[in-house]
């Protein structure tokens, strides 16, 4: 075991190529700031280790971390400090972390949370790349990483830019006691904004005060609450946007949700101003063809009845959304249905078992979820099975569309209706992610840290997950029937999903005509159309 002392050591001895190395202070202050930041990462390591879906453990958590840290720099790892990780164990591991933060401790990449950032993300290189912080809104919606309580995000507001600047602006304002070097060096009004000085909106979230109030992609925010937003000033204005303190009412004890006056500047069009409060909300997820004022009308061809479901995110609620979409195609005697799973990011295991539930008897197989216990990785804790009621009336034919943006709970519902024999998959390959993710709080400033605690496979036993080293020949994700693919390049996907984006969040009322209202200009609707009516004509024969 290498001691406390020898470590240090090791850590002062040249080395290059690496920073250049400061001379690591030696009063007490400093070291004891040191050892705060090192106590809140080795205990999101032993979390994390304790947690994983596969045995991992806190050492080769820290030396990722150390390694989070210089890479953070711009540099490798020198060999003696990696040396020097691998040989501590227990209190000496801490004091090799408390050891590495001083010796970096002048380095302007790590400045105030920063290092933190870099450390707590390091743990990918011991886990998987979907392991890293998140945001606190990370509970609330699995469609949404910052909305402003609004219903939009902005170009740069997003990732580790948006994850540094919530603890810059929480710490500096006082939201949070500073430790461990994490206390930023400006002022809240003086932090830098993620979002620049040009505010613009790079999505706008279906059924949020946003969408109602008509904003969309593009749009710039040029004022707000009436004063103009400039390089000079946008620093100060977003901090109270994008983070609004807890008001409560002195007599009642209730929140008060302030209110924003927004003004959008739109290219070819008038600017516009609009009065928006944060309240509470929940992202559509389900959409049909034609957006009537409270629901849709989900019927693609009236001659033949082929109904049209395109689900997006799969948040809390959405199984009863589809649902009830089913049950009005149902009324209007559905015949066929193509399910459009094609830009499902995955989203909540529980609402992705019901929606796949909707359309199997009962007692079917949908997914089975093996995590790590005290045996290890490959015990079956949870076999999921339909239990939500009896079949559904109508076997109509079905056509599940996938592509290569399917992922996750899309493509549980996928895997789990075509191991059933209840539909075609029509498409492309999808992702390849299986993993079951967990969020924890780390202990400073609201972030959190989704870690991997399990993995689902599909009813039939087969993995989905694509691993690092998988090869396209190997057996991961799903693959459309033979006859099925529907070849397009990356720039039609692209394009494809970005109508079908403008078409959730046309106004009910609107008489525009967009792109995704024509199948014909779709070549996956335009396949399965012509599919589900051949098989219609077989079984009227």
């Amino acid at each position: 075991m290498v001691g406390t002392a020898t470590l240090g050591l090791m850590l002062l001895a040249p080395a290059a190529p690496v920073p250049a190395q400061p001379a690591v202070p030696a009063n007490q202050t400093e070291r004891t700031r040191a050892r705060e930041f090192a106590r809140l990462v080795y205990n999101a390591a032993d979390q994390v280790a304790s947690r994983y879906v596969r045995p991992v453990e806190v050492k080769e958590l820290i030396e990722g971390a150390v390694r989070g840290l210089y890479e953070e720099c711009g540099t490798t790892v020198p060999d003696r400090v990696t040396q020097a990780v691998r040989d501590a164990n227990g209190h000496n591991l801490l004091n090799m972390l408390v050891d590495v933060r001083l010796l970096l401790a002048n380095q302007p990449a790590l400045r105030g949370p920063r290092a933190l950032v870099a450390a707590v993300n390091g743990f990918r290189h011991a886990t998987e790349p979907a392991c890293q912080l998140a945001s606190p809104r990370a509970n609330t919606f699995a469609s949404v990483d910052m909305d402003f309580g609004i219903g939009i995000e902005l170009e740069g507001v997003t990732g580790t830019p948006w994850l540094i600047y919530q603890v810059e602006y929480k710490t500096a304002s006082g939201y949070y006691s500073p430790v461990g070097w994490l206390e930023p060096p400006l002022r809240p009004d003086a932090i830098p904004t993620p979002a620049g000085s040009l505010w613009r909106v790079k999505r706008v979230i279906p059924d949020s005060p946003a969408q109602k109030a008509g904003v969309k992609v593009g749009d710039v925010i040029t004022h707000l609450n009436r004063a103009e937003i400039t390089a000079d000033n946008a620093n100060k204005l977003f901090g109270p946007f994008a983070l609004p303190p807890r008001m409560i009412d002195p007599q009642t004890g209730a929140d008060i949700v302030p209110e924003r006056v927004v003004t959008f500047r739109r290219a070819g069009v008038k600017s516009f101003t609009v009065k928006m409060t944060g309240e509470a909300y929940t992202p559509a997820s389900a959409f049909g063809v034609i957006r009537n004022e409270d629901k849709w009308d989900c019927l693609l061809d009236h001659e033949n009845k082929i109904g049209y479901i395109r689900l997006g995110a799969v948040e809390s609620g959405s199984d009863t959304k589809v649902s009830e979409m089913l049950a009005e195609l149902d009324r209007k005697g559905c015949r066929a249905l193509i399910l459009d799973l094609r830009w499902c990011p995955g989203g909540y295991v529980d609402p992705s078992v019901r929606i796949a539930g909707l359309f199997l008897p009962n007692n079917a197989p949908i997914a089975q979820m093996k995590f790590r216990s005290s045996q290890g990785f490959g015990d079956v804790d949870t076999d999921y099975r339909n239990t939500d009621g009896p079949e559904r009336p109508n076997k109509y034919p079905l056509v599940v569309l996938v592509g290569n943006e399917t992922t996750g709970g899309g493509e549980l519902i996928a895997a789990a209706l075509r191991d059933n024999n209840r539909c075609v998959l029509m498409g492309q390959r999808t992702v390849g992610r299986a993993s079951i993710q967990h969020v924890d709080d780390i202990g400073f400033s609201g972030l959190k840290y989704k870690v991997t605690t399990g993995e689902s496979f599909r009813p039939n036993g087969k993995s989905r997950q694509r691993k690092p080293d998988s090869g396209p020949t190997d057996d991961w994700g799903l693959k459309p029937d033979e006859g099925l693919e529907v070849p397009v390049t990356k720039d039609k996907s692209a394009e494809l999903r970005r109508w079908a984006e403008q078409h959730a969040l046309r106004p009910f009322d609107s008489t525009e005509g967009l792109d995704f209202d024509d199948p014909a200009l779709d070549p996956y609707r335009l396949k399965a159309l012509d599919y589900l009516r051949k098989k219609l004509d077989k079984l009227n024969k």
